[in-house]
């Protein structure tokens, strides 16, 4: 997984206990975590989210061209932390121009939101902000005028000389943690700065994702190099890449806050093939993030009786009996609402129960189980094309 392979490049461990990420990992983690995609998403829940869903197999069939683009052309943003800005650009300077241009613009749209003006703010307090510079070309390249002269804008509030060096530009924010490899963490009671203030006023500007990935594929249609690059990509992309569209597609999924019955009730609206593959995507990415005890501590535990019968669809037989053990471990009938679990299994100091039931963490977080996950969908015929 990429994440773990990030952590390991800069000289972190991925997290074996709840809450064991050291701070600079976490900060870290929080920087990349909008910039990748992996097969191990955030897949936290709130109780809001009880009565909003509805299966919809028809989004899950067709990856748009965006997409298909951004799997086989990632910006790769986090890797500027592993690798640092020169190295990066060397390394995407082996891409034909067009390539770059895309990957730059692509990093953009990683940082574009419906709905939020924080976009381009958190492009620039964060390491793509090192970017801007070659960022500003491409869209000017691409005839993407109103957004260039946001960007110019945006690199102007910076003053005559625009701060390409992260640690000089950590100085432009209140609140940065550019610095935090160094051990720096930012001042959370600090009021924005000018530059924090005038990148939101721009960002309001930006505030608008479908719209960028309207444009970008519009540029696309226009070039024919990026074009060929995109029939190229669709007629190319691995298993492993549909597998990361359709996770993310499938997330957040259906709640599982609520009552058993009305738990139960939205996440058997799933065809029995995705429902396999939605509860393994919310497996691997709780184990990932905090171990298998923050799997059932969380709202993706309501699901956890699906979970064994899942790992039997891909394979991995194995996996399954030890969730069945993990089960086993809290009373009977088990509790499949979250509040009830949290209630019954979880208010108490940290003790050897809970030992017992992370213990399955190191064993189901392995590559083996989004492998298996990604040939099932093949052969089921859910992998989006």
């Amino acid at each position: 997984m990429f994440i773990k392979s990030l952590l390991r490049s800069i000289g972190l461990n991925a997290p074996t206990q709840p809450n064991h990420l050291s701070a600079a990992a976490a900060c870290i983690l929080s920087l990349v975590i909008l910039n990748t995609t992996v097969v191990a998403p955030s897949v936290a829940q709130d109780a809001s989210s009880e009565d909003s869903y509805r299966f919809q197999e028809g989004s899950l069939q067709h990856i748009p061209d965006y997409d298909v683009l951004s799997l086989a052309y990632p910006p790769n943003l986090g890797l500027l932390i592993a690798n640092g800005r020169d190295r990066y650009l060397a390394e995407m300077s082996r891409d034909p121009a067009s390539i770059q241009r895309l990957r730059l613009l692509l990093g953009l749209g990683e940082y574009t939101y419906d709905a939020s003006t924080e976009g381009l703010h958190g492009y620039f307090s964060a390491p793509a902000g090192t970017l801007a510079p070659q960022l500003l070309v491409a869209l000017q390249e691409a005839g993407f005028s109103d957004r260039a002269e946001v960007v110019a804008e945006a690199i102007a509030a910076f003053g005559p000389n625009y701060p390409v060096d992260d640690k000089v530009r950590s100085d432009f924010f209140a609140q940065s943690f550019l610095r935090i490899q160094e051990g720096i963490v930012p001042d959370l009671s600090k009021p924005p700065t000018a530059v924090d203030t005038r990148l939101r006023e721009l960002g309001t500007k930006l505030a608008n994702k479908r719209a960028f990935r309207a444009e970008l594929e519009a540029y696309v249609a226009r070039d024919p190099a990026i074009a060929a690059a995109l029939k190229h990509a669709r007629e190319t992309l691995t298993d492993e890449q549909r597998l990361s569209y359709l996770q993310d597609q499938l997330l957040p999924g259906p709640s599982g806050f609520g009552g058993t019955a009305e738990i139960k009730a939205r996440i058997e609206t799933m065809p029995p093939n995705y429902r396999t593959a939605y509860v393994l995507i919310i497996l691997i990415g709780e184990v990932f993030n905090g171990g298998t005890h923050q799997f059932f501590y969380n709202s993706s535990g309501a699901f956890a009786e699906y979970v064994p019968q899942a790992l039997r669809d891909v394979g991995e037989n194995d996996a399954a009996a030890m969730i069945e053990t993990a089960i086993a471990m809290f009373p009977k009938p088990y509790p499949v609402s979250t509040e009830e679990r949290r209630r019954v299994s979880f208010q108490h100091e940290w003790n050897t129960w809970d030992d017992k039931l992370n213990s399955f963490s190191d064993a189901i977080d392995s590559e083996d189980i989004p492998t298996a996950l990604a040939a099932y969908a093949k052969k089921q015929g859910i992998l989006p094309n």
